[in-house]
């Protein structure tokens, strides 16, 4: 079993191509996991700044549950929130950037670390099945100028994912994001940060 297992863990490792210093695996024409090299320098230098762990490197161990968001705005600030399983708990960890996600995002201005409680934990729990994430595509055709970029990520089982959605909240229901959005607000809601995203669709989630 714990061959099966190794065996499995770098298999999943070996479809993965990275840039260097990136947190995102780099979409090729041998490998169907992804983002564009663009998309990945962009997403990562927010993250860099918030001294965030690249969860790609979390696969080693397949009891690994953890989650992250992260908001860019054109205009406005980063956001990145990461949940982690532990047992039947989960922990929270919230980051936000002073500057303008699209140009400078500036410098690391607020920290939150929460545990969340039972209820809240099982809350997310349901959260994260009705997602589905491992089965959600990790783009889709619908872009925008300006407006915001949500991206999520997830370990589990020794297997890592990325989707990323354009405006997610903006017609959610239509676009079949009602899941992403609920679970990414639930996230931000509990994360206690002070700025949230400022896009119109957020108030409707």
């Amino acid at each position: 079993m714990k061959a099966f297992v190794l065996v499995s863990v770098l298999c999943c490792a070996a479809t993965l191509a990275f840039a260097d210093d990136s947190y995102f695996p780099i979409k090729t024409k041998t490998t169907g996991e992804g983002i564009t090299a663009f998309e990945a320098n962009w997403y990562s230098e927010s993250l860099k700044r918030m001294n965030e762990p690249r969860l790609p490197e979390l696969i080693k161990d397949v009891n690994t549950d953890v989650y992250r968001i992260l908001i860019l705005p054109t205009w406005g600030n980063s956001i990145a929130v990461r949940v982690q399983r532990h047992g039947e708990l989960y922990s929270l960890s919230a980051r936000r950037l002073g500057g303008q996600a699209g140009y400078h995002p500036g410098k690391l201005v607020e920290v939150k670390d929460v545990e969340l409680s039972v209820d809240d934990s099982k809350a997310l729990g349901v959260l994260i099945r009705d997602l589905s994430f491992f089965q959600l595509s990790t783009d889709n055709d619908v872009i925008g100028k300006d407006g915001d970029e949500w991206i999520i990520e997830g370990v589990s089982q020794g297997k890592y994912h990325v989707a990323h959605r354009w405006c997610a909240p903006d017609n959610a229901d239509k676009r079949g994001l009602r899941a992403f959005c609920a679970f990414c607000k639930f996230l931000l809601d509990k994360s206690t940060l002070s700025e949230r995203p400022k896009n119109k669709g957020y108030k409707l989630i």
